[in-house]
């Protein structure tokens, strides 16, 4: 594991900013629109979709704050994934409009469905449209829409107060893998199945709220950032939705006011969703996203007598490079899988077959490269922190770091600072099924991952005494 190192110039820039008063806490917040147009390719499933309209505009939203003159930025997008080079290009950017280092600039994405393809640098995208000059074009514009967004925010900071808290939300997410009565593993299988014999893991109940408000005696609402674990593919089709992180933020802008940003940053949710398999309901569309994001916003509703007043100090923050494994294959697999892709298109392939087939072929194609990702952890005072993983992460691996956390509160934000796809623990591999075979990362990689988030928080918290 390497720490992360800023770029020379950043030392330059940073002098020329201003330092506050010391003690003085500061906040902005900002959105800017990052809909695509029509005819972009949509994300989420192993096939062609067009966007063909606009159900709800996509955002990419930004707070930063600041505190004895040193800054971090909190950056949620409406958008399947966060890309490396997306992000490399952005926090360049960042850099050299506000001088926030790029350790200090947290981008992660809600996982919208129905949300543009942002090219992988995999096969997939010969499937998907990743690679078409719409797709492209959207993904070259996309640095420099997030960095106004941060701009933005920076342009808007003033004297702030800070409160958090933890909610409870129980009833909308579900672990989407489950045992069957005769000791098979089955994802994402049919509601009312009698074959069911209980999920394969837990979910995480937890709701972390970050609210930011002016330091004025009228304390008008500057923005609020929500922490859940559930996968966003509510919507579906072929029309451009934030999906129920959208319908969230739309409810939570009824309660403080349209001027709030709100942000959504999703937590450790590789194997949950929002499919209830005991209710016969479809939970498709859109009317389903607005009922989820409501009930949502009404868990932060509820815990928002229990907000406390932070006490915040000057943002820390810590980046790490871990390099995982790569998982091997047989020359038999290897062989099954160019059959697969080479019938991409066939619509009598199943998702799993594709899933491993696509994940075959880019892992050997990669298998000299090294499998490098960033952990990335922000504390903003001794009871709150955010931590950062690069992937969808099985919630088991969410709890072990919250469990091990030396902050009160730890926030994961998931999908961040670059994806390699599903992250599962080390038992899962051994079941199988959708996110194993789609895992560009071998068993145990998810636990590194651990180890190295649990290590970041412990410096971050030591760094203080």
């Amino acid at each position: 594991m390497k720490t992360l190192l800023s770029l020379g110039c950043f030392v330059a820039l940073l002098a020329l900013v201003p330092a506050a008063p010391a003690g003085e806490f500061k906040a902005g917040a900002a959105a800017v629109v990052i809909t695509p147009p029509a005819g972009t390719p949509l994300a989420g499933y192993y096939s062609f979709r067009a966007a063909d309209g606009v159900l709800d505009d996509l955002y990419a939203k930004a707070v930063v704050v600041e505190q004895d003159g040193a800054k971090a930025a909190l950056v949620t997008l409406d958008l399947i994934t966060t890309t490396r080079p997306m992000v490399a290009a952005a926090r360049q950017l960042i850099a050299e409009q506000t001088g926030i280092a790029p350790e200090r600039v947290m981008i992660s994405a809600t996982h919208s469905h129905t949300g543009p393809v942002l090219p992988r640098g995999s096969r997939i995208d010969e499937l998907t449209g990743g690679q078409t000059p719409p797709a492209l074009d959207y993904s070259a514009k996309l640095p420099a829409l997030i960095a106004r967004a941060v701009a933005d925010a920076n342009a808007k900071l003033a004297p702030a107060r800070a409160s958090t808290t933890v909610g409870h939300e129980d009833g909308l997410s579900f672990n989407r893998r489950f045992w069957f009565q005769d000791g098979t593993l089955a994802w994402n299988p049919p509601k009312l199945d009698p074959r069911i014999a209980r999920p394969a893991g837990p979910t995480d109940p937890d709701v972390g709220v970050l609210y930011l408000e002016t330091a004025a005696k009228s304390a008008e609402p500057l923005a609020c950032y929500v922490n859940f674990a559930m996968h966003p593919d509510v919507v579906g089709g072929t029309k451009i939705s934030a999906d129920y992180p959208g319908a969230l933020a739309r409810r939570l802008a009824d309660y403080k006011g349209a001027n709030m940003v709100a942000l959504f940053a999703n937590g450790c949710c590789g194997n949950l969703n929002h499919r209830n398999i005991a209710w016969s309901d479809s939970q498709r569309g859109m009317r389903e996203a607005d009922r989820i994001g409501t009930e949502l916003a009404g868990a932060v509703f509820r815990s928002w007598p229990g907000l406390r007043p932070m006490k915040p100090f000057a943002p820390r923050a810590r980046a790490a490079l871990v390099t995982l494994p790569r998982p091997k294959f047989t020359e038999q697999e290897i062989a099954d899988a160019g059959a697969v892709v080479a019938r991409m298109t066939d619509p009598k392939i199943g998702t799993v077959p594709k899933a491993k087939a696509f994940c075959t072929i880019d892992t050997v194609a990669k298998k000299d490269a090294p499998l490098e990702v960033e952990v990335q952890a922000i504390a903003f005072n001794d009871d709150l922190a955010v931590v950062s993983l690069p992937g969808e992460i099985f919630v088991e691996l969410g709890l072990a770091i919250k469990k091990a956390s030396p902050f009160k509160h730890t926030f994961i934000a998931e999908l961040a600072n670059g994806s390699i796809g599903y992250i599962p623990n080390r038992s899962a591999y051994a079941e199988g099924n959708y996110e194993v075979v789609s895992a560009r990362c071998a068993e145990g990689s998810g636990e590194m991952l651990v180890d190295a988030a649990v290590k970041l928080l412990k410096e971050l918290a030591r760094q203080g005494r």
